[in-house]
């Protein structure tokens, strides 16, 4: 017994191409924004957290300048927590140089408080990790007053 084989007629068989040719299309657009919308590390990492860090160790007074005396440099300090750049007379440091003379504090709110807040009148001790490229200062550790 024979079976006829038939074949799809020369129409029919260009509408299967035709389809396939879509899928095909559809799936690798769908694959290339799937790849695009993962996150990557690149994408996710934050900015200053890529850039390089430095150990800071700083002494001085709120509002003094170069010309004061024992102030070995003058940096602008301003905040998270908001208020006007603050000048900043340092009497001992203890970091690599360069800094920029104008720098953000950030950290933990009642810290950064401590720093920008304390009296002109006091030693401010602060230690830090300073950001080069965002120029910013991370505390760790504030104290006013003292010897």
């Amino acid at each position: 017994m024979m079976v006829a084989i038939h074949r799809m007629p020369a129409r029919g068989r260009a509408v299967v191409h035709v389809v396939a040719r879509v899928v095909t299309i559809a799936l690798t657009v769908a694959t290339i924004g799937a790849v695009l919308a993962a996150p990557s590390v690149a994408r996710t990492q934050r900015s200053d957290d890529a850039t390089p860090t430095r150990s800071i160790r700083m002494e001085g007074y709120w509002n003094r300048n170069r010309q004061a005396p024992g102030v070995l440099e003058a940096l602008t300090f301003t905040s998270e927590i908001g208020g006007p750049w603050r000048p900043f007379g340092v009497t001992r440091m203890r970091a690599y140089k360069p800094l920029v003379p104008s720098i953000r504090v950030v950290g933990q709110t009642d810290m950064v408080r401590r720093f920008i807040n304390a009296p002109e009148t006091q030693k401010v001790t602060a230690y830090g990790v300073y950001r080069t490229a965002t120029a910013t200062l991370t505390l760790n550790s504030v104290q006013v007053g003292g010897s």
